[in-house]
């Protein structure tokens, strides 16, 4: 006697979807019943959001930790694809929050949470160089421009749109032949407060805060009352410095 296989369930077929798991026979099946169902739309919508989030906290954060995190106690050895079970959702969404404040130096709003982000994945395209202004690109945070770095080797590559503490923040990705990517950031509101343990360097009317964070060299400084960040792996302090400065 034949054994009969169990049939995928509606929450494993919608995760395979999110993460582009399936073939593109069942892609085209799985979108038809989603563009029909609210309920599934729904859920897909969950399932890509929380891709989203682990995706986020990349650097702050081991991937087995994420794992871990993503992983009911009991269940066997985590499958090497990245599914976020639904039910799982909220247990991980916590966690990232955990994690984000374990990363804050200080109590309430500051700049440590907004270093990750300048590290974490573009999910938009580069902005393109402002007609108006060769020395910037058509992408601002209250009217704060990020530069065209071009000039100076630093080709914008990518970006994202996220919120700090219920604050808007746009983050500008460049990547320079001799110094890889790096990720410029600009919050809207208020000033960050800063980081402890940095070294400062002034040029007389801005003052720049140098630190280093899970590998990577950090400068911050204030811009018209906003918090700027620049984050990078593998630049050195003095380019970041200098791109600051030109900014």
């Amino acid at each position: 006697m034949k054994l009969r296989r169990d049939k995928p369930s509606p929450e494993d077929a919608i995760a395979r979807l999110a993460d582009g798991s399936v073939s593109e026979a069942q892609r085209g099946v799985l979108e038809r019943l989603v563009a029909d169902s609210p309920e599934l739309a729904a859920k897909l919508s969950e399932q890509r959001r929380a891709l989203e989030l682990v995706g986020a906290v990349d650097v702050l954060a081991p991937q087995r930790l994420l794992e871990r995190l993503a992983t009911p106690a009991s269940a066997p050895t985590p499958r090497p694809r990245r599914r976020v079970p639904l039910r799982g959702i909220a247990v991980l969404v916590g966690a990232i929050v955990v994690l984000a404040l374990l990363a804050a130096r200080n109590h309430g709003p500051n700049v440590s949470g907004e270093i990750h982000l300048a590290l974490a994945r573009a999910t938009l395209p580069a902005p393109a160089a402002s007609p108006a202004d060769r020395g910037e690109l058509k992408a601002s945070v209250d009217g704060i421009a990020f530069p065209d770095w071009h000039a100076r080797g630093w080709q914008a590559s990518g970006a994202r749109a996220d919120a700090l503490d219920g604050r808007a923040v746009e983050t500008v990705f460049y990547r320079s032949a001799d110094y890889g990517r790096l990720g410029y950031s600009i919050v809207a509101g208020l000033p960050l407060a800063l980081p402890s343990g940095g070294r400062s360097h002034g040029d007389g009317a801005v003052t720049y805060t140098v630190f280093h964070l899970d590998g990577a060299t950090v400068v911050t400084w204030r811009r018209y009352g906003h918090t700027c960040v620049l984050a990078a792996r593998r630049a050195p302090a003095s380019a970041l410095l200098a791109l600051a400065g030109w900014a």
